[in-house]
């Protein structure tokens, strides 16, 4: 999912982000390689899994790479 240049996520997925981590990041990205990290580190625990949550859907820049989307 390719974000608009001036992306501000809603005040939903952020919190959705620090109850339910993969939640928040499905409601930012939809589903794919972000929620799935998000979802497996919330399952080894619920700090990772939410620190994770809150960079992917206040930064999204920082995945990037993840998402296929190359400078």
């Amino acid at each position: 999912m390719t974000r608009a240049p001036g992306y501000k996520p809603g005040v939903g997925a952020i919190v959705c982000a620090v109850l339910l981590p993969p939640l928040g990041v499905w409601l930012a990205e939809g589903v794919g390689l972000l929620f799935l990290i998000s979802l497996v580190l919330t399952c080894l625990g619920y700090a990772p899994g939410m620190i994770f949550s809150l960079i992917a859907v206040l930064s999204p820049h920082v995945f990037d790479g993840m998402r296929g989307n190359r400078p």
